[in-house]
């Protein structure tokens, strides 16, 4: 009998709790326990999109744990999430028995997502794109959101096509915030960093990078930035081969 696990979901930029449908559901039919906060600014809240900020990610999912009463939670972050679920270790430690990183953005201690991820070129074009929409928010175009983060599954496909118009416009402020790190540099919660291949946003050579920040090596899975869209199969066998039960980390990860 499979003793079922506590997994907390949290979402990336631009997109929602809605992006974790399909592993929730597989997750949950496994006899898991499974909660997918809403960021500030994102999906459901997007007209809160003053209010995003990492303080206010966090606090979102710290109180989403503390509702449903998570005392082992596996803490999953994507992409943009892999900023925020060390700060939800830090917030809420007694409640955090493992981090995952998807295909996450880890920085360093004073890092920012804007200096550490970005190119300056790139830079120039999301603060343009921010000041064009006159709300510090950044609007990304279809064709280019599925160039980045769901390339490995034609532009057509039924999931590309549901996904697409269920994205929201980032606000600006989260990327160039920069973060305090480190207190949980000095932490020893487990971790596990999920690289995707064909990850046009996060690519390979880059997660690798990341997965070094933490001390460990990274999980390769054959899927593109979104994996848990286009392969929420595959990640939940990666999920489900966790364990919550803390152990020793290989080696100390750098700020």
């Amino acid at each position: 009998m499979t003793i079922g696990k506590e997994f907390v979901l949290v979402h990336g930029a631009t997109h929602g709790a809605w992006c974790w449908e399909d592993v929730a559901a597989r997750l949950r039919a496994r006899g898991h326990r499974v909660i997918v906060p809403e960021l500030p600014g994102h999906g459901r809240r997007a007209h809160e999109h003053a209010r995003a900020s990492v303080a206010s990610y966090t606090a979102a999912v710290r109180d989403a744990m503390a509702l449903e009463g998570v005392s082992r939670g596996i803490v999953v972050g994507h992409s943009m999430g892999g900023i925020v679920i060390p700060k939800v270790a830090e917030a809420a430690p007694e409640r955090v028995a493992h981090l995952v990183f998807l295909a996450g953005v880890v920085l360093p201690d004073g890092g920012s997502l804007f200096e550490v991820h970005l190119s300056p070129p790139t830079r120039i074009l999301m603060r343009a794109m921010a000041r064009g929409a006159g709300n510090g928010t950044i609007p990304f175009a279809a064709a280019f959101a599925w160039s980045r983060w769901l390339n490995d599954l034609p532009l057509g496909h039924p999931v590309v096509q549901a996904a697409l118009p269920r994205l929201t416009p980032q606000p600006l402020w989260r990327f160039v915030e920069r973060v305090d790190m480190k207190r949980f540099y000095a932490m020893s919660v487990p971790r596990t960093y999920i690289r995707c291949l064909r990850d046009a946003a996060v690519p390979p050579d880059r997660a690798a990078e990341y997965a070094r920040r933490l001390g460990v090596k990274p999980v390769d899975l054959d899927a593109a930035h979104d994996a848990m869209l286009s392969a929420p199969d595959r990640v939940v066998r990666i999920l489900e081969s966790l364990s919550p039960s803390p152990c020793p980390l290989p080696q100390r990860g750098r700020g």
